[in-house]
């Protein structure tokens, strides 16, 4: 790690020096931009608290309301040099709302207050339209400019475990990602290419860096834009012990041609599930489930080496790939009674771990997202009329629980008692999120003013009365079941 701190303060100070070479600097000092939105409306259904140790809750019209405010400030040294910096907060209460005076209640506003842009980042080339970009810092990334919620899977994703985020501590407008780190821009006119180097500052296991490379091809003034990318998640870890844990609660092996994890929770919780059920057929469930339980146990229980099977371990370090297109079709028909926005046709399908792994992680299909969306015409009356569907069909809940709580890069595993998370089956709950759906609307009053509306059935987690690791979300996506969805309405301005 010494050797990487050192190449980043050698980096930043190479590329500032031209910029200070001469006595007396050029500082040209830009406007202070302050902002501020309200947002607000209701959860009509959804689910709070899936995850180890608490059983989840399904809730009704649950009002939500949101308020933040904003300042950039910016300056430019000797035209190249650009630096930036901006605070802000975002005012709401935790969810699910708690009543409680106490500590343990949730009926106190929680302030999240912090940098929201903290960018050095030099131009080479004409400093207005440069054909490189160097820079660092904490920043905003977005590279698919059509998603406006569902897609930006690359820097909003996971693999091992698989989840996908939308939204964030704001619901609308909320499109891209918060990373830290190194970025270059190439921009050589219709081709265009980012390379990041960036540290996990969101989820554990905190500060590995990942490497990312996106690139994009505009065809024909536009018509067809193609876009790729890959992230080297957690490519170097910190701490490797964290990234892949050496422990049982995060093993597999292989035994007589079957595999087996040696986290007997996976087959202890769903044991007790269908013991619970006093069926002659979830009887037979649970006894088979018991008898991997138990060949488990007497594995691991082996001291001698040459009788025990090798274990191997899991790992939150993974490839993530992607690719995404655009179709602007008003290119084609060239009439000018349409909006910027109208008629694109757009989608973007990720990998989410090239890498297969034993019982949790065997098919590559099971970890590929796919976005699809279209901007109805709206005749420049509204600004976007946005509709986007995706479709991922994984056996597994979008949950982070186990790497919050264990560090262990695994599924997350209901509680047998949870009636939320296993109804008929156990974790049944997971194979009623395959598909989600947003639908934006938006209009511009002059420069200065947004007003905003979404409803959607998408990856939108809560700030948690619960749990405070990370960003402190929820465990799992709110809307899960296709009754599941929310709406918001937003107002934003800036200045």
């Amino acid at each position: 790690m010494k050797k990487i701190s050192l190449a980043l303060a050698c980096g930043i100070g190479l590329f500032a020096a031209p910029s200070f070479a001469e006595d007396g600097p050029k500082i040209e000092s830009k406007p202070l931009e302050i902002g501020a939105l309200q947002e607000f409306g209701q959860l009509e259904k959804g689910v709070y608290k899936i995850g180890p140790g608490n059983v989840g809750e399904i809730w009704t019209n649950d009002w939500i309301d949101h308020f933040g405010a904003f300042i950039t400030k910016e300056a430019v040294i000797n035209d190249r040099l650009f630096l930036s910096g901006g605070l802000g907060g975002v005012f709401q209460y935790r969810k699910p709302e708690k009543v409680d005076p106490g500590f343990y209640g949730s009926q106190r506003k929680g302030f999240f207050i912090g940098p929201t842009k903290a960018v050095a980042e030099y131009h080479f080339g004409d400093p207005q339209n440069p054909y490189l970009t160097v820079g660092s810092g904490m920043f905003m990334y977005k590279y698919n400019p059509d998603a406006n919620d569902l897609g930006e899977y690359l820097y909003r994703s996971g693999a091992y475990p698989g989840y996908t985020m939308t939204g964030g501590y704001v619901l609308v407008n909320s499109a891209a990602a918060n990373v830290q780190g190194l970025k270059t821009s190439l921009n050589l006119g219709n081709f265009k290419a980012d390379m990041l180097l960036t540290t996990e500052t969101n989820l554990a296991p905190l500060y590995d860096w990942s490497l990312g490379a996106i690139v994009s091809y505009r065809i024909a003034d536009g018509l067809l834009d193609l876009g790729a990318g890959v992230n080297f998640k957690r490519l170097i870890p910190v701490n490797p012990s964290r990234t892949s844990k050496h422990t049982l609660e995060n093993g597999y092996f292989t035994k007589d041609g079957q595999d087996y994890t040696t986290n007997t929770n996976f087959y202890g919780h769903q044991v007790e599930f269908y013991n619970n059920k006093h069926t002659a057929a979830d009887s037979a469930k649970a006894a088979a489930l018991q008898v991997l339980q138990d060949t488990v146990a007497a594995v691991t229980a082996l001291d001698r080496v040459d009788n025990k099977p090798d274990i191997n371990y899991y790992s939150s370090a993974g490839i993530l790939a992607m690719g995404r297109a655009s179709l602007d079709l008003k290119k084609v028909l060239g009439s000018e009674i349409f909006g910027p926005q109208d008629l694109k046709l757009y989608s973007e399908i990720a990998i989410l771990g090239i890498k297969d792994y034993p019982i949790f992680y065997t098919k590559m299909t099971d970890r590929m997202p796919i976005m699809v969306g279209f901007n109805l015409p709206c005749f420049k009356l509204l600004d976007l009329f946005s509709v986007q569907v995706e479709h991922l069909s994984t056996p597994w809940l979008n949950n982070t629980s186990q790497i919050a709580n264990d560090a262990n890069p695994l599924p997350a595993f209901p509680l047998a008692s949870d009636s939320i998370a296993s109804k008929t089956e156990w974790n049944d709950l997971a194979t009623k999120d395959d598909y989600k759906w947003s639908v934006l609307i938006q209009k511009k009053f002059g420069n200065y003013i947004t007003l905003s509306a979404q409803a959607a059935n998408d990856h939108m987690r809560m700030v948690s009365s619960r749990y405070f690791y990370g960003p402190q979300f929820d465990h799992n996506e709110i809307t899960v079941s296709n009754d599941h969805w929310y709406w918001m309405t937003q107002l934003s301005w800036g200045i």
